[in-house]
């Protein structure tokens, strides 16, 4: 798993809980704020690989945390966390999708998803699919 993050704190952060962990499962970590290093780093990695754009980047800041000149692995997944705002990196994504065959979601569902979290904890209700696809029948 490759993390990139533009804090060194946070890197650290995450350091110390994969540390805590019983995985198999090894870890890059890179302090970046380059968009063209992200680019490179993103080049390197295998065919249908998940790439993540968790950096608010589109929505809370302006820009992507990769250039237009990026490329998504062959067959792999863009995932922009991201909901609302310019979303840079879910058009780059999109704009690739036929040509390198990449799947590409936006962050509506998981935004929706941690909404209805804090619905069913504050109106003490369980939210399950059926409910969820059906609407509020309470």
């Amino acid at each position: 798993m490759t993390v990139v993050n533009r804090s060194a704190g946070r890197l650290d952060s995450l350091r110390k809980m994969v540390a805590g962990l019983d995985t198999d499962i090894e870890f890059e970590y890179h302090c970046n704020v380059l968009p063209e290093v992200n680019d490179r780093l993103m080049g390197q990695l295998p065919p249908h690989s998940l790439v993540i754009n968790a950096t608010g980047m589109g929505k809370d800041l302006p820009g992507s945390p990769i250039t237009d000149g990026g490329l998504f692995p062959i067959g792999g997944i863009a995932w922009e966390l991201n909901y609302r705002g310019e979303l840079g990196f879910l058009h780059q994504a999109l704009a690739q999708r036929e040509a390198r065959q990449v799947r590409v979601e936006d962050g509506w569902l998981y935004f929706l998803n941690g909404w209805t979290q804090v619905i069913a904890e504050v109106l003490k209700v369980r939210i399950d699919e059926a409910m969820f696809s059906t609407g509020w029948p309470w």
